[in-house]
């Protein structure tokens, strides 16, 4: 019986130290699930960010396009009228000097009558002229605004990117 009562103490003690690291090990293994679990989440996370990102990237590279238009139309808007004024400058010199030369008092009335419609013309064309370039600023400075915009989307998704890229060196 001594014997059956210390082959008993043996087990028992011999068993003990196996619970403790069991617990020990588990405690370890559910530990590294958590970490590979917050890592997934983490994953996942910035995978949504970089799908909301992308949208907004593609949304405001839209935004510039347009703002890039609405600048170029209204350049070319600017370089119109002033081709316009520089011909109608030129119509009404030509007319200046007709007038001078005219000596039939009825052709020289018809000639100051074109000559005052250039002059009205030419008055409404540097009003356009205006306008249309204070648009040009605007135009501009909306699209610099859009393109700042795009730039800040497009630093935040490479950040995005950064983080999901794995780890080297560990």
């Amino acid at each position: 019986m001594r014997y059956v009562a210390t082959f008993i103490l043996l087990v028992i003690f011999s068993v003990l130290p196996c619970f403790g690291q069991a617990t020990q090990t588990d405690s370890q293994t559910l530990q590294a699930i958590l970490v590979e679990m917050r890592g997934l989440h983490n994953d996942v996370r910035l995978s949504e960010t970089t799908q909301i990102l992308l949208t907004e990237l593609g949304i405001q590279q839209t935004a510039v396009n347009l703002a890039s238009q609405r600048r170029d139309t209204l350049k070319s808007n600017v370089a119109q009228i002033q081709a316009q004024q520089k011909n109608i400058a030129g119509q009404l010199a030509q007319f200046e000097d007709r007038d001078r030369a005219t000596i039939d008092p009825a052709q020289k009335r018809q000639l100051t009558q074109v000559e005052e419609q250039l002059k009205s013309s030419l008055a409404m064309m540097k009003i356009q002229d205006q306008d249309r370039a204070n648009d040009l600023q605007d135009a501009e400075s909306a699209l610099r605004k859009e393109q700042d915009s795009l730039a800040a989307i497009q630093d935040q998704l490479n950040e995005v990117v950064k983080k999901l890229q794995p780890v080297t060196g560990r």
